[in-house]
């Protein structure tokens, strides 16, 4: 219950700061989908997850044995320029862009993700179906561990 607000929040900071983006969804709202994806990659709620391996595997040339603790950081991965080019910025369209990790993977994926995804899709068409304008209100605050993102974002909303 904590992501999804944090997920809007950052949105709301970077339609804020690109208003073309906004325009561009406004007008072509079949996009929001792709957008919706995109965002998630960008603005990934959770840092990542810890687990215990549980048999020994090299990885990048290391060594790792049963019973280390290793972390996968979401946020790291879903910026990794090898797999994400220009990975700090929001690219409409990314064709890759199914291989983000902002649910996390395989049997640790989130179960909650169809939900998320139609909550934070409603929300955005909403949101940009009402407005005219998102702009900036203030200095946007952000999350501490071991969530990431916007906890609070001052925005002026122009109706439409």
């Amino acid at each position: 219950m904590v992501a999804p607000p944090i997920l809007l929040g950052s949105i709301c900071a970077h339609l804020a700061r690109h208003r073309e983006l906004q325009s561009e969804l406004r007008a072509r709202p079949e996009l929001l989908p792709a957008a919706l994806e995109e965002f998630l990659r960008l603005f990934t709620p959770y840092r990542g997850f810890a687990r215990t391996v549980s048999a020994e595997i090299e990885l990048h040339g290391r060594r790792i044995r049963p019973g280390e603790p290793v972390t996968l950081v979401y946020a790291s991965a879903n910026r990794d320029e090898a797999v994400f080019p220009d990975p700090d910025t929001f690219v409409l369209g990314r064709p890759n862009i199914a291989a983000h990790l902002a649910f996390g993977r395989g049997r640790h994926a989130c179960a909650g993700m169809p939900l998320a995804r139609l909550s934070m899709r409603l929300a955005l068409e909403e949101l940009l179906r009402r407005t005219s304008a998102i702009e900036a209100g203030g200095a946007v605050e952000s999350a501490r561990m071991p969530e990431i993102g916007a906890v609070s974002v001052p925005v002026r909303l122009r109706p439409a």
